[in-house]
């Protein structure tokens, strides 16, 4: 009887022995806990030698969870460790798609990162944020994009690396991955250039089309408010071409060089070139929002009811046109008519 309890108590401690080897999570020799229970191959790949930190992280991937390391790896015929022993069953994406829908599938514009691979953005085993992503929220973006701030002035969603504002994530059905076609994507926010195009008489050619990025840049700028090209912010500026290089862009300047024309403006007095008059000076040529709207007007040709620009005082301008002659009414010089078939005296 003795001897039988004897036998007893020598399996029992046997057993305890055995136990914290099973159980342990930071011994130098026992596997990881979480992956304990998995598949044969944790047992031979999650040692506390070999890869001994997978599984502990607060988001696991779940073939790592499970311990099923060969759902995704495969052996070659080279000594494991070593260089090619393990490779991936398939190249990505196509190895992430096995188990995950493509998350850009059927978009007209899928994000270059599904398309060259998932890791990428995302761990492919574990890591401290939610959906295995490398870095969180916008800082995500700035990995690759890490130029997308370069300028004086900084977009706003930019700024606040709320990069999702504008843009789908792992793709989208408009150009950029914007999440709304065109300026539907800019007049979300900036209800402002929405009225004056819903009131606008005529609409600046890039602000129809929706192209809001002919003349401003989406992310930053060295120029308010986020142009593509130097602007003047005053009223009056000496005529130089860069100071007018947003507009030249798109406009022909040979409109403003040429005192006497025939063709390069239909702003003219006969040949007398009634844009020249008004920009090419040495010192108080008007600039174009002198006269124009840079979105809309309430006039033809872009013409402002109201100039806003100068000091505190709206300047009233007038268009009256019958197709042959037109008249300028304006609080900064007396009516002037001119016509472009011969010479109106003024």
């Amino acid at each position: 009887m003795r001897s039988n309890l004897t036998v007893f108590f020598i399996i029992l401690l046997s057993v305890f022995s055995v136990l914290p080897q099973l159980a342990c999570a930071d011994e130098p020799t026992g596997k990881s806990f979480v992956l304990w229970a998995g598949s044969g191959s944790a047992e031979t790949c999650l040692t506390a030698e070999c890869h001994a930190t997978l599984g502990r992280a607060k988001y696991v991937h779940a073939p790592v969870a499970e311990g099923d390391c060969l759902v995704c790896h495969g052996t070659t015929d080279q000594p494991h460790p070593g260089a090619g022993s393990i490779v991936l069953v398939e190249e990505e994406p196509g190895l992430c798609l096995q188990c995950h829908e493509n998350p850009a599938a059927g978009m007209a514009y899928p994000h270059s990162a599904v398309v060259e691979g998932c890791t990428g953005c995302h761990n492919p085993h574990q890591g401290g944020l939610p959906k295995l992503v490398v870095q969180s929220g916008g800082q995500l973006c700035l990995v690759c994009h890490e130029d997308v701030d370069d300028g004086k002035y900084v977009h706003g969603p930019v700024r606040a690396i709320n990069c999702k504002m504008c843009h789908g994530i792992h793709g989208g059905d408009n150009l950029a991955m914007l999440n709304q076609h065109g300026n539907g994507n800019c007049l979300g926010c900036h209800s402002g250039i929405q009225d004056i195009m819903d009131n606008a008489v005529s609409q600046h050619e890039p602000v129809v089309n929706g192209f809001c990025w002919d003349c401003h840049t989406p992310h930053a700028s060295e120029y308010k408010p986020f142009l593509q090209e130097y602007y003047p912010e005053e009223f009056y500026t000496s005529y130089q071409k860069e100071n007018f290089g947003l507009c030249f862009s798109c406009h022909d300047e040979s409109a403003f060089t040429y005192e006497l024309t025939s063709e390069a403006t239909a702003f003219r007095n006969h040949n007398d070139n009634l844009h020249y008059l008004h920009v090419n000076r040495q010192s108080k040529g008007r600039v174009c929002k002198a006269c124009h709207g840079v979105h809309g007007a309430p006039q033809d040709k872009l013409l402002l009811a109201k100039v806003k620009s100068f000091g505190r005082w709206a300047i009233p301008l007038t268009w009256v046109s019958d197709g042959g002659r037109a008249t300028c009414y304006v609080g900064c010089h007396q009516p002037k008519t001119y016509s472009r078939n011969s010479s109106v005296p003024n």
